[in-house]
């Protein structure tokens, strides 16, 4: 299971191991999958402020976010969905609340300054970790 780390800029990202599947570093924020962060997940709240949520491959989303109508038949029926069956805490989310769009340039660099080792994961306590400037990075800008 990989760690759930803060980029500098505020999003959530997946850490994964070093060699996972696809041989890559980064993951999506979803703990279970292996594959490349494209997009951001974003909470829209009752007052319409939006907030991001974490960064995630476009598959994810598309698994976790559902129309509206969808997600209210589910409730009411007992939730089939795609032939996933969901319990009530495992029910898509309605697109009422919920969106994805793709990385803007400042989180898309920020994903490549990781790829390129020039941001690593930090530990900073118990179940906290940390992306940052690698410590060659640190000695140049001093």
């Amino acid at each position: 299971m990989q760690n759930r780390v803060k980029l500098p800029c505020g999003l959530l990202t997946g850490s994964g191991p070093t060699y996972n599947s696809r041989g890559t570093l980064v993951t999506c924020s979803d703990v279970f999958c292996d594959d490349e962060p494209t997009h951001v997940m974003e909470h829209i709240t009752w007052e319409g402020k939006v907030m991001r949520w974490g960064a995630f491959c476009e598959p994810y989303m598309l698994k976790r976010i559902a129309p509206d109508a969808e997600v209210e038949a589910a409730l009411e029926h007992g939730v089939q969905r795609q032939g996933e069956s969901f319990g009530t805490t495992r029910l898509p989310l309605s697109d009422k609340s919920w969106r994805y769009r793709e990385f803007t340039d400042e989180e898309r660099a920020e994903i490549d300054q990781i790829k390129n080792g020039r941001l690593v994961e930090t530990y900073i306590s118990p179940g906290a970790f940390k992306w940052q400037p690698a410590d060659g990075e640190k000695e140049q800008r001093v």
